[in-house]
């Protein structure tokens, strides 16, 4: 049976687990091949990488967690990988130059260090040097992280970000018998003191491993270890290969009815999704002192912090069932405290989309809990998502379908920018030189005025027609080659079309030259294109050239359209400049 016929075979717990192993497997992969456009050129210089699996070391990390939290203008909630203390932003930068946009920051990691917190005040400046239209904001998960970035000066305020936990997710499942004094979440490596767990009479674990051969060796050296404590110390997850199944967060919450008590004994860490996972699912917890805030969501009455040793934990769990204090109330008091947070967290975002320009939309219920936690993968796909995103909103605003939109390979900003451009000169005429996906919706925005295109594929002309209900196509020859791009720059007698009189007897306020193809030598380029706009535009019209980046377009839009003329430029995969007459 094929894999997709298998999962719309599978019930929607099933599926949901299916995709969430998917996407936690591409970010290893990712991470593993360095799945990034980043260069090193990129991102600040990599000062504490040595600190990083040794896999990973020496170039920029390409992966990270990351949540939408306004599309337009576009605010993130985005976690520090490693050492890359910037997080998303420098990947945004990359793709979308200087759109403005908001990062709220948090880390992943304790950043209670000085030589951390040097390097995050280096990153910062660094980036603001670059992109001083992006607005990063850091939310700190202890009050000595505040304290320590305050000093520095830096935009950070206490906001432990894991509220994000979700309590669909994570909830009491009374229907699940207890079986176990305790529960440890947590990677088999030596920073998360398994060891201390010894005596605890009966402890269940849950794992995973991350790709690096590092973690795989950590995980094999520590498991005989960690498991031979007792016969009722006992690994939860399925093996394959030799190494932990990853489980889905479903999964992870009916281990957790399965235990007491939950455990946290690592001496640094971030924040820990463990803690507040324990908690939703009404587990008291046992920890040990520690940096990075993981005690934020803590209560005395179902939380002991104990010293860092066999025997504190041990009593210290055996404390916590003898107040068999209901799962209920641990969870409602937790949740009391998390919804505090959130509304914290959605003024932080509103704020952000103030100072960017923008008016935020109407508040309603916490609106992330489909998924725990900030969800990891690439930043490739981090960026592909949000192209998805915008492309619904906009699709949404057009009147057409999201799936409309999803073909077209202009990138939402610069189809939203072309769009503001027609919006502003109702009832005007729209030229549009390449005919393709995007010919239905450039006749739906302008179903007011007059659009007609040029195309050089007599095939996408044909495909194209049927589609339309007033707009024109007309297929035109066009007899110049992009490798000869040079020379035609100073031969402008070759440059003109032989265009239908409709299209050349009239003036059009907004030209946009997206065709012909100019990617290789051989094909006819937008040498022709970018000159005849230049001759077409109507006084006070605007031309735009999408590829602007590219050598041939550059040239020629700065010899016929004029460098003084441009007035705008937007960065998608490719760079769109819009040219005024």
């Amino acid at each position: 049976m094929r894999l997709d016929r298998l999962r719309l075979a599978l019930p929607q717990p099933a599926r949901r687990r299916l995709r969430e192993q998917a996407d936690r497997l591409a970010a290893w992969r990712g991470a593993r091949r360095g799945d990034t456009d980043l260069t090193r050129e990129d991102v600040p210089p990599l000062r504490l990488d040595y600190q990083r699996p040794a896999e990973l070391r020496g170039r920029p990390i390409g992966f990270g967690p990351v949540r939408v939290l306004s599309v337009e203008p576009p605010v993130f909630l985005c976690g520090i990988p490693y050492d890359q203390f910037q997080g998303f932003a420098p990947a945004f930068g990359k793709r979308y130059g200087q759109r403005p946009a908001g990062f709220l920051i948090v880390p992943t990691w304790s950043v209670e260090a000085p030589a951390v917190v040097d390097a995050l005040v280096e990153g910062h400046r660094w980036h603001r040097e670059r992109f001083p239209e992006h607005r990063l904001r850091y939310l700190c998960n202890s009050a000595r992280e505040v304290e320590l970035l305050q000093d520095q000066g830096m935009p950070a305020i206490l906001l432990n970000h894991k509220f994000t936990v979700s309590e669909e997710v994570f909830r009491p499942r009374p229907d699940i018998a207890v079986e176990f004094d305790a529960v440890y979440n947590a990677r088999f490596v030596p920073d998360k003191r398994h060891e201390l767990a010894a005596q605890v009479p009966s402890v269940a674990y849950v794992t995973y491993v991350e790709a690096q051969a590092t973690r795989q060796r950590d995980y094999r050296r520590l498991r005989r270890v960690i498991l031979g404590a007792g016969e009722r110390h006992l690994l939860l997850n399925e093996i394959d290969g030799g190494l932990p199944v990853s489980m889905s967060h479903a999964d992870v919450n009916a281990c957790l009815a399965r235990a007491s008590v939950g455990l946290l004994l690592s001496e640094v860490e971030g924040a820990s999704y463990a803690a507040v996972e324990y908690l939703l699912a009404g587990l008291p917890v046992v920890s040990t002192p520690s940096l990075g805030g993981r005690e934020a969501y803590f209560d005395d009455e179902f939380c002991i912090v104990c010293e860092p040793t066999p025997e504190a934990v041990r009593e210290a769990v055996a404390e916590l069932k003898a107040r068999q204090i209901p799962r209920e109330h641990v969870r409602a008091v937790t949740l009391a405290k998390l919804t505090v947070q959130r509304e914290r967290l959605l003024d932080e975002r509103d704020a952000l989309v103030r100072n960017l320009g923008g008016e935020p939309a109407v508040r309603g219920d916490w609106p992330f809990r489909d998924v725990s936690g900030v969800p990891w993968a690439t930043f490739n796909a981090h960026l592909d998502a949000f192209e998805g995103r915008q492309k619904e909103e906009l699709a949404v605003q057009i009147g057409l379908r999201a799936s409309d939109l999803t073909s077209i390979q202009l990138s939402a900003l610069e189809l939203r920018t072309v769009i503001e451009a027609v919006a502003s000169r109702p009832g005007g005429s729209l030229l549009v030189f390449g005919a393709g996906n995007d010919s239905l919706l450039w006749e739906r925005v302008n179903a007011a005025g007059m659009t007609a295109f040029v195309e050089s594929d007599a095939g996408w002309a044909a495909q194209v027609r049927p589609r339309l209900t007033s707009a024109q196509v007309h297929q035109v020859d066009f007899t110049t080659r992009c490798g000869e791009w040079e020379r035609l720059l100073d031969h402008p007698e070759e440059l003109p079309l032989d265009l239908p009189a409709d299209i050349r007897s009239r003036q059009w306020d907004v030209v946009l030259v997206d065709g012909p193809p100019g990617n290789a030598p051989s094909l006819p380029g937008r040498m022709s294109s970018i000159f005849e706009a230049s001759r077409l535009v109507a006084p006070g019209g605007r031309v735009f050239v999408h590829d602007a980046e590219r050598e041939a377009e550059a040239a020629f839009a700065s010899r016929y359209l004029g460098d003084d003329r441009c007035v705008v430029r937007v960065r998608g995969r490719a760079e769109l400049a819009g040219y005024d007459r």
